[in-house]
This record gives C-alpha cells, sequence and structure tokens, in this order.
C-alpha cells in the first residue's frame, strides 16, 4: 500500500476510530483508481530492497479520499454544482494525475 490509514486520518484530521473502516476501503479505492489511470504498479520496495516514497502519489491519492470522504452524499451540498466536480478539486487532481501517467 501506498497510504496507510494513520496518514490518511492524519491528512483528514479524524482522530475517531468510527470511520476507519470507511476510510480504508476509501485508501484500496484511490490505489485502485490510480493503478487503473497510470497502468503502473507501485512496488513497496525498489531492487535494493529500499522502501518506495512515492510522495506526489500520496498527494494526489489524499486528496481523491479527502474529497470522496467529504462528499458522500448523493446528492451535491451546494447545488451551483449541479452534481459537477468543481474545478478547484479538478484542476489540481487532473494535474498530479498527468504527472504520474508520464
Amino acid at each position: 500500500m501506498i497510504l496507510t490509514l494513520d496518514e490518511v486520518k492524519n491528512y483528514l484530521r479524524v482522530d475517531l476510530d468510527d470511520d476507519d473502516a470507511l476510510i480504508q476501503s476509501f485508501i484500496v479505492a484511490a490505489e485502485a483508481y490510480l493503478k487503473n489511470a497510470t497502468g503502473k504498479e507501485y512496488p513497496e520496495k525498489d531492487g535494493n530492497d529500499n522502501k518506495i516514497g512515492y510522495e506526489l502519489e500520496k498527494v494526489y491519492l489524499n486528496l481523491l479520499i479527502a474529497y470522496w470522504y467529504e462528499n458522500r452524499s448523493a446528492a451535491p451540498r451546494n447545488k451551483s454544482l449541479s452534481g459537477k466536480v468543481p474545478d478547484e478539486f479538478t484542476f489540481p487532481t487532473r494535474s498530479l494525475l498527468l504527472q504520474l501517467q508520464l
């Protein structure tokens, strides 16, 4: 795994354990999304048995998970969005994903 539950909870500023199962499912889904979008595998260690950091990937995954976590409702919170993902979210995540795809 690229991210741990503790890393994501820290990013989300979640102190309680009530949503651990939900957050863990978001981690699994986000990492699968990243693998599918980039066509890359993300091994935990390199050929020299050193742990790989994946710092850019972590930023992307945290943004994606935070968005999913904060927007769990089937209906948009902001009626002006009409159910669309706001540009404030899509621009940085698209930019990151483009870099990760290369």
